[in-house]
């Protein structure tokens, strides 16, 4: 690509500014330099650059150009920064300028779960293991954190101003960002700001049981339950770690069947298997929303689900459900097609109160009744929690045994994981647990699996409490 700012780099002379020379004589010198600091020079170099390159500067394919240009900057001036050199003054320069500061480096690391800005000096982060702590590094002001958060949404179409002062949208197809602008929060706060990574990775059996998430005999129920066609809710707040194991949970159904999963606006899940040839194994259907600004042209969740059924489906995965497709999703679980999905609850007892709730926003169905639809869509509930010391556990799995005429719900407990201490140790928490059977699956489920397809000698692991 032709550089369009060739003309403002000057060629280096033969003794530049700032830099150790050696004369014709022979003798080393060093030409004086001028000591600025960062914040300062940010604030200069951010005036000539906007001159110069105009919109120009927040064009990825120009970043050498860019960065070339800042040197030269500071070369002609004979600045130099206390404790960088040229290359990481001016690579520091760029992403103030044009990228996002702090936050750039942060966005493309894989053990970062979520970041949250409290306020332009308050940054904590929530890793993807352990327990989640503030940030080293801050803005300089609240009109920084300002500017920084509207140059990120504004490089995505958003727009972020009194106008619109509660944004949220992606960053690039696995970033979500949810801002609150200092209208709101205040002036001297700056922004307040949730980002959210999703980096898709691929955890085994064996690491859910190593991390404490579950027992071998809890996965191998959920697997086993899956295959053989029962659906199951798995619920919790966000981070919990109910999208990730009903992720790895889908990956048990065999290769001849029809998964087909159903996500919104980012795709998390990637469950194609190929053989050593780079060919596709198994039958796996990834459908994502679309979002626009034009209603004619948005493509929904229950629009995905509807069209889902005509699809042939041996199981279909919903990754949440917020909104009125979980009507469509247990109508599926009713008509004879295994269901997964997750949603926010609190408890075990909450979910079908939950799911009743999201149903009503498409149908003006009597709540009882709706409560004995979904009781009946998905046998298997799951509640899951990120404890005090970063860990995930399954904290229930209970069996739906139905409801009354009322609405009330009638569960099970089948697995429980129970808190037995906890103690803070070097300013951090420690808990110790343990899961517990606490009773064996009913009856009628036992039959509803054997005619499925489960061996009785497999079904007799899960029919009684050791």
């Amino acid at each position: 690509m032709n550089n369009p700012f060739r003309n403002l780099v000057k060629k280096p002379a033969k003794h530049e500014k700032g830099e150790i020379v050696v004369a014709d004589s022979g003798n080393v010198k060093e030409v004086a330099k001028i000591m600025i600091g960062f914040e300062a020079l940010l604030r200069e170099t951010q005036s000539y650059m906007s001159k110069a390159c105009g919109n120009k500067l927040f064009d990825s394919d120009l970043k050498d150009a860019m960065r070339q240009l800042i040197k030269q900057y500071m070369k002609d001036h004979n600045y130099y920064v206390p404790h960088m050199n040229l290359a990481e003054a001016a690579d520091r320069l760029y992403v103030e300028m044009a990228e996002y500061s702090f936050l750039t480096p942060l966005l493309a690391r894989k053990d970062i779960e979520e970041i949250n800005i409290n306020s332009w000096d308050d940054i904590q982060i929530i890793p993807s293991k352990g327990q989640q702590y503030k940030y080293s590094e801050h803005f300089s002001s609240a009109q920084h954190a300002v500017d920084v958060v509207r140059r990120m949404l504004h490089n995505n179409k958003l727009v972020f101003d009194a106008s619109r002062p509660l944004v949220t949208g992606y960053l690039d197809k696995n970033i979500r960002i949810s801002a609150i602008h200092s209208l709101i929060v205040g002036d001297e706060v700056g922004v307040s700001v949730s980002i959210r990574i999703v980096n898709p990775c691929k955890i085994t059996k064996q690491q859910f049981i190593e991390s404490e998430m579950c027992t071998e005999e809890i996965y191998e129920f959920l697997a086993i339950s899956f295959v053989h066609g029962i659906s199951q809710v798995y619920a919790g707040a966000t981070g919990s770690g109910k999208t990730t194991i009903m992720a790895d949970i889908m990956s048990n159904i065999p290769d001849h069947r029809r998964l087909i999963t159903i996500e919104k606006s980012v795709r998390e899940f990637d469950l194609v298997k190929r053989d050593e040839n780079g060919e596709k194994i198994n039958n796996v259907v990834h459908l994502v929303t679309y979002e626009s600004d034009d209603p004619t042209r948005c493509v929904t969740m229950q629009d995905l689900l509807t069209k889902c059924l005509t699809m042939h489906p041996d199981a279909i995965c919903v990754a949440e459900m917020k909104n009125e497709e979980a009507w469509e999703a247990q109508e599926a679980a009713r008509t004879g097609h295994t269901v997964l999905t997750t949603t926010h609850a609190s408890s075990v007892q909450g979910i079908y109160p939950r799911l009743a709730t999201l149903c009503m926003q498409k149908h003006s169905t009597p709540y009882p009744t709706l409560i004995s639809f979904v009781t009946e869509a998905f046998p298997l509930a799951v509640f899951l929690k990120k404890l005090d010391d970063g860990k995930r556990h399954i904290m229930e799995i209970a069996e739906c045994l139905g409801c009354d005429e009322k609405g009330k719900v009638f569960t099970k407990t089948l697995w429980k994981y129970r808190v037995d201490s906890e103690r803070i140790v070097d300013g951090k928490a420690v808990i110790d647990g343990r899961f517990v059977r606490v009773n064996p699956i009913s009856k009628e489920l036992r039959e509803r699996m054997h005619e499925n397809g489960v061996p009785n000698d497999v079904l007799d692991r899960f029919s009684e409490v050791r």
